[in-house]
């Protein structure tokens, strides 16, 4: 059969669609589960607009189709309906019955707006639903508010925001051939092509994607910065930088890139190098948090999906070469910043520079801070008005080294300065330590919290002593 998610699936790509049908796709991650969960939480809230519906969310496949045949009949509003016509099949999260044989769709996503790809979602239902016979009135969308702010109870009319999509779900067209289409994909043996284009990280990054890509030749047009150029040449067939036509104008740094990457040579700007590096102040205070986040907040004073610090590692580093390591790791118990603060307080002199990497994470996390509990804002203002990012020189492309393949994030950037690295870590990126902080700390799921915690200070500090490490490398070739 052709569900919903099926659906949505072939518009991304035939072939995603074909191993979602067959359940053959990778593993969900840990962070995966916690936006999952996320989704399921923030349901509650929205299906309370409906308090007369009735909800046939714990029936099975069959028994749900037949409950909702009844109930549509009786003219009752239903929380998760099964609709089959055919080989064509959804559950839609709220039918509402507005008079006689005429229903309004609802689509709850735990998103802060409206997206694109809602509205071939609720295209779909709305078709499935008048190829049997029903009339949809309206399809409507019920998303997160962004601008909640958590004050005791969730009152879910706050927390909810209604939007009628009914235009922008009627100008979606070419669903019956879509669906004929994806039903002759799903019923063939043969594993369609694969095809390398914007849909592999959009809406959001395919599972299959590093399969797909793998076939790429290592050098590739995507190491490249221009993402406008390289999808050109990708609908070109064009995929290895040795191929690029010289009369193809590069921009600078993308220039840079393909030469370094084709004559393995490590590209450097000294003079722009030694700029930055003057332009840092010591004590240095190499400083990065972890943060977690949720879709319903769970703490007074916090907003969806906002980053909630819950550790921190600092190494502060002074002109005499003396570094001094200093961390704070939340027990979970409660929310995590006061506690943090006010530790982070007593470590954090009133001068010299606070070196991040990736600044605009860092800054926002204190901004919110700074807004969330306002007796703090004083210090933390004068926090934000001395961090400086040391990835300035690699997002500019003032370093290079072939090794970064295309990118300029730490974990990248280490191993191609230094000879440390993240590959022996248990804990390897902040993605990770987030999930497993929330599913050991808060949500208490997971077993092994001890060794959990030993992981995530292990991470957390080498992030930091991997910028002390960057620093000194940057200070050498700058000579």
């Amino acid at each position: 059969m052709l569900t919903k998610s099926k659906y949505m699936a072939g518009l991304k790509c035939l072939r995603y669609l074909w191993f979602c049908d067959r359940k053959k796709l990778p593993e969900s991650s840990l962070l995966d589960k916690v936006l999952f969960e996320g989704g399921f939480e923030f349901e509650t809230y929205a299906r309370q607009f409906f308090p007369k519906a009735k909800d046939l969310s714990s029936l099975d496949f069959s028994d749900n189709i037949t409950k909702t045949n009844e109930l549509i009949k009786l003219k009752i509003s239903i929380i998760e309906a099964g609709l089959s016509y055919e080989n064509y099949y959804v559950r839609s999260d709220v039918l509402e019955h507005v008079k006689d044989n005429i229903w309004n769709l609802y689509e709850i996503k735990s998103t802060t707006s409206e997206k694109k790809y809602h509205y071939p979602d609720l295209a779909y239902q709305k078709f499935v639903c008048e190829k049997l016979g029903m009339t949809i009135n309206g399809c409507f969308l019920l998303h997160l508010n962004k601008d909640f702010n958590k004050n005791g109870d969730i009152d879910f009319k706050e927390l909810v925001v209604k939007v009628d999509v009914t235009n922008k779900v009627n100008e979606v067209t070419g669903i019956d051939e879509d669906s004929k289409r994806f039903l002759d994909v799903i019923n063939s043996k043969d594993i369609p092509d694969i095809v390398i284009s914007r849909n592999c990280k959009s809406p959001h990054v395919c599972p299959l994607k590093d399969e797909c890509w793998s076939m790429l030749p290592k050098k590739n047009i995507f190491l490249l910065k221009d993402w406008r150029l390289y999808w050109k040449m990708c609908n070109q067939g064009l995929f290895d930088l040795k191929d690029i036509d010289e009369e193809i104008k590069l921009k600078p740094i993308d220039a840079n890139i393909k030469d370094a990457t084709l004559k393995n040579k490590v590209y450097m700007s000294k003079e722009h190098i030694k700029h930055f590096l003057n332009t840092i102040k010591y004590p240095i205070y190499h400083f990065d948090f972890e943060t977690f986040s949720t879709a319903v907040p769970k703490f007074d004073e916090s907003s969806p999906y906002q980053n909630i610090p819950f550790q921190y590692s600092l190494h502060v580093e002074q002109k005499t070469g003396k570094i001094k390591h200093f961390e704070y790791l939340a027990t979970g118990d409660e929310d995590p910043r006061i506690k943090l603060l006010e530790q982070l307080k007593d470590e954090i002199g009133t001068k010299g520079s606070i070196l991040t990497y990736n600044q605009s994470f860092e800054i926002n996390v204190f901004r919110n801070l700074a807004d969330d509990f306002p007796e703090h804002k004083v210090w933390i203002d004068n926090v934000l008005n001395r961090i400086q990012d040391l990835a300035t020189p690699f997002k500019n492309f003032h370093y290079y080294n072939p090794k970064q393949e295309g990118r300029w994030s730490i974990k990248k950037v280490l191993p191609a300065l230094t000879k440390l690295s993240y590959d022996d870590m248990d804990i390897g990126n902040g993605g990770d330590a987030s999930a497993l902080y929330y599913f050991s700390h808060i949500k208490k799921e997971i077993q092994g919290k001890k060794k959990i915690r030993e992981d995530l200070l292990k991470y957390c500090e080498l992030d930091t002593w991997a910028m002390v490490e960057i620093l000194k490398r940057l200070l050498q070739i700058s000579l």
